[in-house]
């Protein structure tokens, strides 16, 4: 039986990392094999040593059944409106778990999941679709992420926090047991977060406090 192309949205930064651990991941443990990137820029891999193309600009890229996208945009808002255009036309998106990861028992995960290395999901977690987790951050129990958040490098989200759509942390960001924070939020690096952070707002600083 033929493999699936796993096409990666974005051939920027995080597209090239998402190659590597897209292809670290055992071949028994997948059904697919990367086939190249879609980007705006084509260009966008000129003089990174990469080994497949950008195959198309994004709105030009035509679904089929034997394509799973993953996708490699880290900002919440032009992720979602892309991944959910994309799905809107017909395409299919695959969860890529790099094989260093940790992933408990008893979550719920949504579609177009990317965890990176030594990244960690505990017990009774509920993800949305399109999230983000990124290189050694971790979200504990009875955490929720709604569609779209993106953490970066070493966050951790501790017990019972609640993260709205499209919400993004910055690196080594820390958010307390039962802290929640609102839709399209920033956290921003490094920053501990107390209590709620409200909707479309940024915070950074420890304890984080507000700066727009």
């Amino acid at each position: 039986m033929s493999r699936k192309r796993l096409i990666i949205v974005g051939a920027g930064n995080l597209g090239r990392e998402l190659l590597d651990w897209a292809r670290a991941i055992p071949a028994d443990r997948r059904d697919w094999e990367v086939a190249g990137f879609i980007d705006d820029d084509l260009e966008a891999l000129n003089g990174f040593n990469v080994d497949v193309p950008v195959l198309s600009p994004i709105a030009d890229y035509v679904p089929v059944a034997s394509d799973v996208l993953s996708c490699a945009i880290a900002n919440p808002a032009i992720k979602l409106k892309v991944c959910r255009e994309l799905e809107r036309r017909g395409a299919s998106f695959a969860n890529v778990i790099h094989p260093t990861c940790i992933l408990g028992l008893r979550n719920r995960i949504g579609k177009g999941l990317v965890m990176c290395p030594y990244s960690t999901i505990s017990t009774n977690a509920t993800i949305g679709d399109f999230v983000t987790i990124n290189i050694h951050s971790i979200v504990a129990h009875d955490t929720t992420l709604e569609d779209g958040v993106t953490l970066s490098g070493q966050c951790d989200v501790m017990g019972s926090v609640y993260i709205e759509e499209g919400a993004f942390l910055g690196s080594g960001a820390r958010l307390l047991p039962k802290t929640r924070v609102g839709q399209y939020a920033t956290i921003g690096a490094g920053a501990v977060v107390l209590k709620e952070v409200e909707a479309n707002r940024t915070v950074a600083g420890v304890p984080a406090r507000y700066i727009k």
